[in-house]
């Protein structure tokens, strides 16, 4: 006999790595709170360790929770194709993105109708990243930005990505002021030093965490921000800018090793590569 912890343990912690959140588990699993955090806490009773630190804005993996977490998702999806399959129900994949919050709204979110038309069987589930690396444990694939020349391993390229200096389109006369976004890469210095231009600025800095804040910020009027030519496009109408100047990086997407031969996994790859290739012929 197999010495397993019971499955609605282990339903309830993957579950709760999805959500970070035993209330929205309690929803998806049609049960209390108090039912799901004592699941959790069996199971750690079980390993002796904690699996989750709990926050008071939610939860949080620990380091044993992540590195647990891609074999029990990976078990549940054997099992539930496995049990699809024999009822004679159309086996449905899940496929997991993790993309900088930018991103996902102004790029991915227009293109997603076309996707799950063409593959209905496929569902999604996307993570949001703002300044740290995403954990690729978490999710099937990574797509960001990075420079070309320092690609890892498991990267496919699926675009340029040029920086613009944008503002406010129309008559309406923006703010000397730099909107900057705080993060992985100095996009003002790229773009200045790469541009052969400076900026100058009448008022002190507005520092931002994302490229959709500090878009939102420009078409206010409130100053220029240097963001990705793809964000710019995204926001055409709203800004006006400068000319895309190249600072060596890339768009890119990152697979999950475990997951990477995954079908579904495989057909959402497939599909945003050629989308982007398409956009760029």
């Amino acid at each position: 006999m197999r010495d397993l912890p019971h499955l609605t343990y282990l339903q309830a912690f993957e579950a709760s790595a999805r959500h970070l959140s035993f209330t929205r588990v309690s929803e998806e699993l049609n049960c209390t709170q108090a039912a799901i955090s004592q699941r959790i806490r069996g199971l750690e009773q079980y390993f002796g360790r904690p699996l989750f630190h709990r926050k008071p804005n939610g939860l949080e993996l620990s380091s044993a929770g992540a590195a647990y977490l891609p074999g029990i998702t990976q078990a549940l999806d054997v099992m539930d194709a496995a049990t699809r399959g024999l009822t004679g129900r159309r086996v449905k994949q899940t496929v997991t993105v993790s993309a900088p919050i930018s991103f996902l709204n102004r790029c991915l979110a227009p293109l997603l109708p076309e996707f799950t038309a063409a593959h209905p069987e496929i569902g999604l589930r996307l993570n949001s990243s703002i300044w740290t690396d995403p954990n690729l444990d978490l999710a099937d694939l990574n797509i960001g930005f990075g420079e070309a020349k320092l690609l890892p391993d498991n990267a496919i390229r699926l675009a340029p990505a040029p920086v613009v200096r944008v503002a406010v389109a129309g008559s309406r006369k923006p703010a000397q002021r730099r909107l900057e976004v705080q993060g992985k890469f100095p996009l003002w210095e790229l773009w200045s030093e790469a541009a052969g231009e400076t900026f100058e600025a009448e008022f002190p800095p507005c520092r931002v965490d994302t490229a959709d804040t500090a878009l939102h910020l420009a078409v206010q009027g409130l100053g220029h921000a240097v963001v990705y030519e793809a964000y710019a496009l995204a926001a055409a109408g709203q800004v006006a800018g400068s000319l895309p100047v190249d600072i060596g990086h890339v768009l890119l997407l990152q697979l999950n090793p475990a997951r990477q031969t995954h079908s579904a996994t495989r057909v959402f790859v497939d599909w945003l590569s050629t989308r982007f290739l398409s956009e760029q012929s």
